[in-house]
This record gives structure tokens, sequence and C-alpha cells, in this order.
């Protein structure tokens, strides 16, 4: 989920403008914190005046996350910022617990994040949807030979990815995909690692069990 800048703008002005003398924060930083607490992530490419304003305030806004037990990530490299619950366990656990992805959209995002590694870093990661079929043609469910039938399937995992903004399709071509930089930090190495482990075992018989991906980096450690 990414916020338009003016989802926020009713909410916030519902409390009014600060007076420069009172205490809390200015109303530009409680925008900025707004978008970060309602969205999964804000990233500069989706969001510019958040962004822009996150990084003017960042130290307050860090602070009042952390009165709230959470931590505020940034990854000024991929530009994009996203909140996690802090490290102490015996804090409460303020936010709530997504849905993990669908089983394809998991493989989807896998890959999309295989991709993100290979690519040198010079401009978007672009996929098309043959590489993406192919992907998941690996893990074709027992009883899954008829074609129809693979294409929903393939449109649903792209469809789950497209409405995260984690996936947008090419303005000039269709079958074109270009990758949201914000994979990168929300699937780390080392839960990539395991992942393409776990897949990879699963490659001779695609219908057993394998981790979906738990998509919620607002609490990944």
């Amino acid at each position: 989920m990414s916020l338009d800048w003016g989802d926020v703008d009713h909410d916030v002005d519902a409390f009014g403008e600060r007076d420069g003398d009172a205490p809390g924060l200015s109303n530009d930083a409680r925008r900025a914190l707004v978008v970060l607490l309602m969205a999964r992530f804000v990233s500069r490419a989706q969001n510019r005046p958040a962004w822009d304003l996150l990084l003017a305030y960042e130290q307050e806004i860090r602070e009042r996350l952390a009165d709230l037990f959470l931590e505020l990530v940034i990854d000024r490299d991929l530009e994009v910022a996203f909140k996690r619950q802090g490290p102490d366990e015996d804090a409460p656990k303020v936010l709530r617990r997504e849905k993990p992805l669908p089983r394809d959209a998991s493989f989807l995002l896998v890959f999309l994040r295989q991709e993100c590694a290979y690519a040198a870093g010079d401009g978007p990661v672009v996929v098309n949807r043959s590489q993406i079929e192919e992907f998941l043609r690996a893990y074709r469910e027992e009883g899954d030979g008829d074609r129809a039938k693979f294409e929903r399937r393939v449109n649903a995992a792209i469809r789950v990815l497209t409405e995260l903004k984690l996936l947008s399709a090419d303005r000039d071509a269709d079958y074109l995909f270009v990758v949201s930089p914000v994979v990168v930090p929300l699937i780390g190495v080392d839960e990539l690692t395991r992942l393409e482990a776990a897949y990879q075992r699963g490659l001779d018989t695609a219908s057993s069990a394998v981790p979906e991906v738990d998509l919620d980096a607002e609490a990944q450690a």
C-alpha cells in the first residue's frame, strides 16, 4: 500500500495548523508521519512530497515512532522508507500483521528480487511477461496443464504485486513490467536465500508445501 499525498490532507487538517510556539511536531512533519503510519512504505518515486518531509524531519519522526516502540528505516540508496517493530521483545506489538502473499505471488516476488540482485543498478529493473511465465511454469501445480488456467494464475500473481505497487505495467507496452526498488529492502538477502532454497527443493513437486512470503516489512527485524 502506498498513499498519495492528498489522501492524508483531510485527516491531518482536521487537527488544525500548529501554532509556531505550540509543542509537538510541525504540520508538515505530522503529514509525513501520518503517511508513514498509514502506508506500508514511502518511496521517493511514488510519493516525493512525503519522502522529502521524512528526510527533513527524520529525527523528530524517529522520536515519535520510538514512543510507540517502532523504528524508522530509511534506505537512501533505494530511496524508500518504512517502519518496523522495535527490537524489544517485551514491548507491545503495535503493528498489524499483514496477510502473507498467495503462493504464486510469493514465487513472483522472489523472482523480482532475484532480478534486482542481478541488475547492475543503472536505471529501473524491467521484466516481461514471458519471463514471469517461464519462472512460474516451474511451479505448475499437479493437473495444471490447461493453458488458460495457468494464465489466470499468472494474471492473479501479477495483479497482487501491482496492487501493492511493487510491480507496474509499462505505459507503452503492457507486456513489460517495471519492478519497484522497494522490493529490495522488503526482502533482505537472508530471507531471499532461505526462500530460494525452499523453492529449489520444491521444483520436482511444485504442489508441495512451500513457505509463503510474509510481506510485512514493518515488523521484520
